[in-house]
């Protein structure tokens, strides 16, 4: 994660007029500009201690947030030598034509997302500016294995849920995991401006920060918000901050992102899956989905494979089955796509919705056949 300049703190400002209207304020009065933001109309800056006041009750600026810490969700280590279940073996073409963006740790080239020909489309780094696909952390390989893996290594025995979509990979988190939401917004904005080009259709989220209900201005959820008006379906996890009540993750608490928890192979509910309710009272996660011992590609080696767990492989999990969606209806709209999967999820029974949303949903739900 980049460190702040001395003396200086990161923000996010959101210009009452157009960004053209306070840019030159901003850089002779203020401080540095870090990301300029048009699909939100905002400014990611670096503003000296001593003028913080002053931004904040500057009549250019009608708000501003704080460039807050963004993390992985953590991952635990699995409990099993053999885990009890790879995203399904589906049919290779499911999610053919379409494209899904995550915004991760980044992406190993691994043989299952590159042989028989490559299917990581493009490669965009916020952390350090690399050309060439990589992860140094390994988290967001396993991310894109759950959803859009071929199996190639395994000779088809573990592939993702999407084995036939193509992957954009946005590095927005270091080499811990760890970043900051101008960096995750940045990702967002260049999302925003190539998705059509790239046919990118949805977005994983597996990342988080905890939500307060005294937080007025999110940013992380302004910016998924915005990704779903531009027509992108955007699937986050929902959490490890379980069992408590109210623990769901932002960007998980906006009510137009696909918020997905984690269920085992009993079909429980673990105790790291977060909860709902979000803040503003509705009902999250909106489903769950296998998160337990979830076999998936490994950076380290182009042909292995290894098991993590957390609500962050929940999430490409059902982002696979939103790629599917799309290929079969490419006009959906994204909450269209968000409530057809919510209908097809299978409630679990004595669970409530604030822990299980409408219930699992699995590969299976989806017909192999495509729709007329």
């Amino acid at each position: 994660m980049k460190q702040k300049k001395h003396g200086s703190r990161p923000f996010i400002l959101y210009p009452r007029q157009s960004i053209d209207s306070v840019r030159q304020c901003v850089l002779e009065n203020f401080g540095s500009i870090k990301y300029e933001l048009p699909f939100l109309n905002a400014l990611c800056v670096e503003i000296p201690e001593e003028k913080v006041g002053a931004i904040r009750t500057n009549q250019r600026i009608a708000m501003m947030s704080e460039d807050i810490e963004v993390s992985k969700l953590p991952v635990e280590t699995a409990s099993c030598q053999r885990p009890f279940h790879s995203p399904a073996c589906v049919p290779c073409r499911r999610g053919e034509g379409v494209c899904l963006a995550v915004i991760d740790t980044g992406v190993a080239p691994h043989y299952d997302l590159i042989r028989p020909f490559n299917r990581i489309l493009h490669f965009e780094d916020f952390v350090n500016g690399q050309k060439q696909p990589y992860d140094d952390d390994g988290h967001g390989t396993h991310v894109a294995g759950i959803a859009v893996g071929n199996g190639y290594s395994s000779g088809g025995k573990y592939c993702g849920t999407a084995p036939g979509a193509a992957l954009v990979s946005l590095k927005a988190l270091d080499g811990e995991g760890n970043g900051n939401a101008s960096d995750i917004l940045a990702a967002m904005q260049w999302i925003y401006e190539n998705h059509r080009r790239y046919h990118i259709r949805v977005v994983n989220l597996s990342l988080g920060v905890a939500s307060s209900e005294r937080a007025q201005i999110d940013p992380l959820v302004i910016g998924a918000n915005a990704l779903v008006c531009a027509g992108l379906c955007v699937v986050a996890a929902a959490g490890n901050s379980g069992p408590e009540r109210k623990s769901i993750t932002s960007p998980g608490t906006s009510p137009l992102v696909l918020t997905v928890g984690s269920c085992d192979q009993k079909g429980s509910i673990p105790t790291f899956s977060s909860r709902g309710p979000a803040p503003a009272g509705q009902v999250k996660p909106d489903v769950v989905a296998p998160g337990v011992d979830i076999l998936s590609l490994a950076a380290q080696n182009p042909k292995s494979y290894i098991a993590q767990t957390g609500t962050s492989m929940s999430s490409p999990y059902v982002a696979g089955l939103a790629l599917d969606y799309c290929a079969r209806c490419p006009g959906a709209h994204p909450l269209e796509i968000k409530s057809a999967l919510m209908s097809l999820a299978q409630p679990l029974q004595g669970i409530g919705e604030n822990d299980q949303g409408c219930g699992v949903l699995s590969a299976e739900a989806l017909p192999n056949k495509a729709s007329s």
